[in-house]
């Protein structure tokens, strides 16, 4: 397959047509769109969505577009519930169990169940927010959904034993349980 020249908005593509850069190559879509993809995707949003380099790039190429935008969605969908864990986090090691619990809830990932992903960040993220809320039940019902998430797959068990010592701290502050209980002085 043959790169195709940087070509901009001016190129015309239709989906699943031929797409013919400025200076007449013939391409596929799906090839410009293997071209535009990796620099795209990294782009700051502004220029992502507004210049001529992000995914107006792909022209008429609608279908491509589509697939690129719902990319850098879930890419920013993703860093953006990071971000708000690490908050709670913070929120939590300063005393504010509250807010922590709050801002923990905008880290969970929706699609999770849908996505039947291997890791499952979600029965954590509601376990610590059950410990920050001081319920003991539902608390107790993620904790052995981790552990069962844990048994199918590998990459759940640090999590497991985040949740294995706040379980052992239960109704201490946050800041004393994480990631190991410890006992005040």
């Amino acid at each position: 397959m043959r790169v195709l020249p940087r070509v901009g908005i001016a190129a015309i593509c239709m989906a699943s047509a031929p797409c013919f850069s400025q200076s007449g190559e013939a391409a596929s879509c799906e090839a410009l769109l293997k071209e535009v993809a990796p620099v795209a995707i990294q782009m700051p949003y502004r220029e992502f969505d507004q210049s001529p380099n992000g995914f107006r790039k792909l022209g008429n190429c609608w279908l491509e577009s589509a697939r690129l935008l719902k990319r850098y969605a879930d890419k920013q969908a993703y860093e953006a519930r990071a971000v708000r864990w690490h908050l709670a986090q913070a929120l939590a090691m300063s005393g504010d169990a509250s807010a922590a619990a709050e801002s923990a809830l905008l880290s969970l990932n929706p699609p999770e169940l849908e996505q039947k992903s291997s890791f499952s960040w979600n029965t954590y993220a509601l376990a610590t927010i059950a410990f920050l809320r001081n319920d003991r039940a539902a608390f107790d019902t993620q904790l052995e959904a981790q552990r069962a998430a844990a048994e199918k797959h590998p990459e759940n068990q640090t999590n497991l034993n985040v949740l294995k010592n706040l379980a052992s701290c239960f109704g201490k502050p946050y800041a004393d349980s994480y990631p190991v209980c410890r006992t005040a002085p």
